[in-house]
């Protein structure tokens, strides 16, 4: 009877956490403060997702995982992607208090993104905002876009900061903007950005988007078919949004994706390759859509069968093509410049894999000079509105320290070598877990 009665509280003490919506775990603190999104939802990201060699019985050979630059830590909120619109908005001020406040269609805050010497600033609407899905590898973005689509499901400049990132107030005295990143504390120095600079950045974009058409409902049918891991039906709703909309730059990266995951690898590439041949020098509208994935471990698994496929075909250049731009999107900037090496001597790739090669030494050269910085208390001019007010002053409270994890991979350049070398044997993409 008593063995009966402790398993009976147990199991009402589950049924009444799960219903108020706490989960505890062994490393999150619990409080019994009505909001807890902090406590018991944020997902802290400071480490490489799991790869596909976590899989039962599988001993890969490939071991990709996804790397983020050390100086790039954010806050993911995954249990607020909903695929509807949202009318609260959660984000942390400069003394780490966290605040909700309501929002409503026209509401927008300005998102500052750093990456080295280069910059981002846009506005951001969080009524619409469902999940981010792309990734712009060179930071650039169609900024006179405004299909819905692109509200619903946006973009990071740059590098990838988890699909609904908790955002920070950064406060420099008479303004406010917010930022994904955690790292340090704004503390470290970048270049001063220019005012003209910025409010050009904020003017062209945007107020509200557009209505929705039929793109944007066969855009939004196949993040949710992706999402259930259904590929043919993904494949068709953006093969059909791309015949409504040929001109959208940004909706073959999607399909390729789809067709990808779908196992079309040719398929994927022809249409991998027709993107990349409308990227202009200047623009680099080379975009990943890396949120597609409702977990990155499906996304290192369909990485990892895809270099095994590579493997067996090492001279197929095709197949080390779409093995070099997922390798990028990921973020394993070192282990893509094999295959992309490889596939630049192929006649018939050789351009695709030219604008990637190009792309490739700027993210380098980017990550050299100090990934994710952030400026200056004062270098960064005032928004063309405003954001939210600055906060009472009051006792500031001490945070906790955020490290991430900084993988460093060298093999990509002895791979390269051995490819410029005429090696027949075969290359292994391989990378050390």
């Amino acid at each position: 009877m008593r063995e009966r009665g402790a398993a009976l509280r147990g199991s009402t003490t589950g049924l009444r956490e799960h219903q108020s919506g706490v989960m505890r775990t062994p490393s999150t603190r619990v409080s019994r403060k009505k909001v807890t999104p902090r406590q018991h939802t944020t997902v802290i990201h400071t480490a490489p997702g799991a790869t596909a060699a976590h899989r039962s019985g599988a001993t890969p050979l490939h071991r990709y995982t996804a790397a983020r630059p050390s100086r790039v830590v954010y806050h993911d909120q995954p249990h607020r992607i909903a695929h509807t619109y949202h009318y609260e908005h959660a984000f942390r001020d400069r003394y780490d208090r966290l605040h909700h406040r309501a929002v409503w269609p026209r509401y927008s805050c300005v998102v500052g993104y750093h990456h080295g010497p280069r910059y981002s600033y846009r506005h951001f609407y969080p009524y619409y905002h469902r999940k981010y899905v792309f990734v712009s590898l060179g930071g650039y973005w169609p900024l006179s876009y405004r299909y819905r689509r692109y509200y619903w499901y946006g973009y990071h400049p740059y590098n990838w900061y988890g699909y609904y990132p908790l955002a920070r107030e950064v406060y420099t005295g008479s303004y406010s903007y917010y930022t994904y990143n955690y790292y340090n504390n704004d503390s470290y120095s970048s270049a001063p950005v220019t005012e003209s600079a910025v409010f050009e950045q904020l003017g062209q974009q945007p107020a509200e988007p557009d209505q929705a058409t039929l793109v944007d409902a066969y855009f939004e049918e196949a993040v949710k078919g992706f999402e259930a891991g259904k590929y043919d039906l993904a494949v068709e709703k953006f093969a059909r949004a791309m015949e409504l909309a040929p001109d959208d730059m940004v909706l073959p990266f999607a399909y390729s994706q789809a067709l990808m995951a779908d196992r079309q690898y040719s398929k994927a590439v022809e249409v991998l390759r027709a993107a990349l041949a409308k990227v202009s020098p200047d623009k680099e509208g080379v975009f990943y859509p890396r949120g597609l994935y409702p977990e990155e471990e499906r996304l290192l698994a369909q990485i990892d069968d895809l270099a095994e496929k590579a493997e067996m075909f090492s001279s197929d250049a095709d197949l080390q093509l779409l093995l070099g731009y997922q390798l990028l999107g990921i973020g394993q900037v070192d282990q893509a410049l094999a295959p992309l090496m490889f596939a630049s001597k192929d006649l018939g790739n050789a351009d695709s894999a030219a604008v990637l090669l190009r792309l490739l030494e700027k993210i380098k050269t980017s990550n050299a000079e100090g990934e994710g910085a952030a400026p200056k208390p004062g270098s960064v001019p005032t928004p063309p509105q405003p954001l939210t007010p600055a906060p009472v002053p009051g006792t500031p409270q001490s945070n906790a320290t955020i490290k991430g994890d900084s993988i460093r991979l060298k093999e990509g350049t002895l791979l390269a070598t051995l490819c410029a070398a005429g090696a027949t044997a075969g290359i292994r993409h391989f990378s050390k877990g």
